[in-house]
């Protein structure tokens, strides 16, 4: 065997272990029938806390995920346990999370994206999540370095999280455009919330 085809043996294989993979995490996203995907500049972890508990208190067995310097799994009887990481932060660690979650039976799972690089929140969406719902708390100018130079390009990167033929809340309003935009794109129903729907509950 030439070395050519030696490599060409090995990236089969690859790609054929990758698909199996994919279509493994597919199965396990089936079992959990509500995905939430929560996102924005600040505020995602106490938001992805409250929804979870929101659900949980509504009989719904949910799992939630956190992010930041102290990682946690929120698990359905509202316990939590640290994320490990041997290697630092990685977004596939979204996966394993998830994989988890569906052995647990729950019928939600709260997640907190991640992602700071545009590509990365279109690869945490489209190819980790798959959210049935997103929630994007506010687009402010933070992390201008990786998301800038601009606030509209931090909300332009994060619209990259946006769930295809799902649902988006939000309660920015100075960068509603481009999320409605986004949401047209991807058959989207954009929720806008604001302070008198909030004083309403």
């Amino acid at each position: 065997m030439t070395g050519a085809e030696l490599i060409a043996l090995i990236s089969g294989c690859l790609a054929g272990l990758g698909a199996v993979e994919a279509f493994s995490h597919r199965l396990r996203l089936d079992k959990i029938p509500t995905r939430i995907h929560v996102s924005g500049t600040r505020g995602k972890s106490s938001v992805t806390r409250l929804i979870a508990a929101g659900l949980t208190e509504a009989g719904i067995p949910t799992a939630a995920k956190t992010t930041g310097t102290l990682a946690r799994m929120v698990l359905p009887d509202s316990s939590e346990i640290p994320i490990f990481r041997p290697s630092g932060a990685n977004i596939l660690e979204q996966v394993r999370i998830i994989s988890a979650a569906a052995d647990m039976n729950v019928k939600a799972i709260v997640m907190e994206c991640m992602a700071l690089q545009p590509e990365l929140h279109w690869l945490s969406e489209s190819k980790m999540v798959r959210a049935t719902h997103g929630v994007i708390t506010n687009a402010r100018a933070d992390h201008l370095e990786i998301m800038g130079p601009t606030e509209t390009d931090v909300a332009l990167t994060l619209a990259g999280m946006i769930p295809v033929k799902g649902v988006l809340f939000t309660a920015e309003r100075d960068h509603l455009d481009v999320f409605r935009m986004a949401c047209e794109d991807r058959k989207t129903k954009l929720v806008a919330v604001d302070e008198a729907d909030i004083e309403a509950i």
